[in-house]
């Protein structure tokens, strides 16, 4: 079968004549007569209005718990290893807390704690790398076969370790998007979901430094349990099931032993690695090589920013978070202004996929440039290449401002290039090949960690920023993977899947 043909919502649901309503795990049709009269059945009667298939709002609130703790936690790691590792006093540890500035024997200090601290946040990432990448494998090709929305409420509630991290949740919420948005507005929900995810996390970012310095750690870390729970509380309540009823299969056994098949491993990397028609098998593979060195890239650059600003450039805690809220609008900039100025969307895809959020950016909009999902992907990722170049070589903590400018598109690259794989596989194995990313985006630590440890202490001495040199370099090979799979796309525009994504 044709994989434009095997989409859950292909263009004949687009008509105005077929409508469908997916609520309590039913779906309930509406049958319209040739008169144009509709008539409903009668389970449809008992529709209950509060079920959405919006999770946006789970996002944020995710997120946001997440940015909330994560420099706290960081602060606190160089604090106890001052004190109870290193025998230091109290009150010469003290501005370790990050809530006041450093003197240059507090800094002396730090530059010694420093090495030990980034060992231990690389072991911390790699157990929360190893455990999930193996729980990915089974995520997608489960998920297929039984629903998304248990997957959605596992890894909403059960410590990433053991529910395959936030990997494992964006590969979730990725297959939710693909399986209720319509080919022509994917790419849309998408950025809207990545655009929720930044809000949570530019939030957390803002709020940590002020809620941290006006109270303690305890404190921030309650806010962000109960952040979690109402998340959790959120996707239970209100989110319901995206697959079909008849799309579910019925498990013999328990479902929980279903998942642990290998047999669901094998056909995940049967249908990733399977011939395909035209250059199909290798725009996915060069796709799921780009979102993995991506992350690679951002789990590696996570582990040490932090303490190369408070190296560099004497950063407090509420300097750093300020910093990265700044980031986050201007990603968010970046996702508008390229959705509505650079995208070649239309007036109706606005419609389907902003209708409930953006309603007062329509009259703004103005399609002064039509750049494809491929073409947006290449731009994001020469967004990275020259923000990673600028922090390299930044003397001035100005500077890494003016890199922010530069990066400005960044934010699009993960959901424009998702976008891709959706287009390019059918609906029945999106779920597989996002699967298969996600494990590979969750070993990624397994390398990047390390690696960027060992650069970073290797050159903490003279040259505290010359990781971002590396960043830099692996963004380039990104973007040399998007431009072949954009020559593919110029070559073959007569295909119908490759037109899809050529604009």
């Amino acid at each position: 079968m044709d994989s434009d043909t095997e989409r859950l919502y292909d263009s004949s649901l687009e008509n105005e004549n077929e409508e469908q309503i997916i609520v309590n795990n039913d779906a309930v049709s509406i049958a319209t007569n040739s008169d144009g009269a509709r008539s409903f059945p009668e389970s449809s009667i008992s529709i209950k209005r509060n079920k959405l298939f919006i999770l946006e709002p789970a996002v944020f609130l995710v997120f946001l718990a997440f940015n909330l703790s994560g420099a706290v936690f960081q602060n606190i790691l160089l604090y106890q290893t001052c004190v109870y590792v290193y025998k230091y006093n109290i009150s010469d540890c003290q501005p370790l807390l990050g809530v006041q500035r450093e003197s240059a024997e507090v800094q002396h200090i730090e530059t010694q704690i420093q090495p030990y601290v980034v060992r231990i946040l690389m072991a911390i990432s790699l157990l929360e790398s190893i455990i999930p990448a193996i729980v990915s494998l089974f995520i997608g090709p489960w998920s297929d076969k039984y629903g998304r929305r248990p997957i959605l409420l596992t890894t909403f509630s059960v410590p990433s370790v053991m529910s395959g991290g936030t990997c494992a949740l964006i590969t979730g919420i990725y297959c939710y998007i693909s399986d209720v948005a319509k080919a022509k507005s994917r790419a849309l929900r998408m950025v809207l979901n990545e655009a929720s995810l930044c809000a949570g996390m530019m939030i957390g970012n803002v709020l940590t430094g002020y809620i941290y310095e006006a109270t303690n750690a305890f404190t921030v870390f309650s806010i962000s349990s109960t952040l979690l729970f109402l998340a959790l509380l959120y996707v239970y309540a209100f989110v319901v099931e995206s697959l079909k009823p008849e799309q579910i299969m019925t498990a013999g056994n328990s479902k929980i032993r279903e998942f642990f098949r290998l047999d669901l491993v094998k056909d995940l990397v049967q249908t990733c690695t399977k011939r395909r028609p035209n250059y199909d098998r290798i725009i996915i593979w060069l796709t799921m090589m780009a979102l993995t060195l991506a992350l690679f890239v951002m789990a590696g650059d996570d582990n040490v920013s932090y303490l190369f600003v408070r190296n560099q450039f004497q950063w407090t805690l509420k300097d750093y978070t300020v910093f990265n809220a700044t980031r986050i609008i201007v990603q968010i900039m970046g996702s508008i202004i390229g959705m509505y100025f650079l995208r070649k969307a239309s007036f109706t895809e606005l419609e389907n996929g902003f209708s409930l959020y953006f309603n007062f950016y329509f009259s703004f909009y103005v399609k002064m440039f039509q750049f494809s999902i491929v073409g947006m992907t290449l731009i994001s990722l020469a967004s990275c290449v020259f923000e990673s170049t600028v922090r390299a070589t930044a003397i001035y903590w100005w500077e890494l401002y003016l890199g922010l400018t530069l990066g400005l598109m960044r934010g699009v690259m993960g959901p424009m290039s998702r976008a891709i794989l959706s287009h390019v596989a059918p609906a029945t194995e999106v779920g597989k090949i996002y699967a298969l990313t996600t494990s590979l985006e969750s070993l990624s630590p397994l390398i990047s960690s390390p690696l960027y440890t060992i650069v970073y202490n290797a050159t903490l001495s003279f040259y505290p920023g010359a990781f971002n040199f590396l960043s830099a370099g692996l963004y380039l090979l990104c973007y040399t993977f998007i431009a072949i799979i954009y020559g593919i796309q110029k070559s073959m525009g007569e295909n119908a899947t490759y037109q899809a994504i050529g604009r």
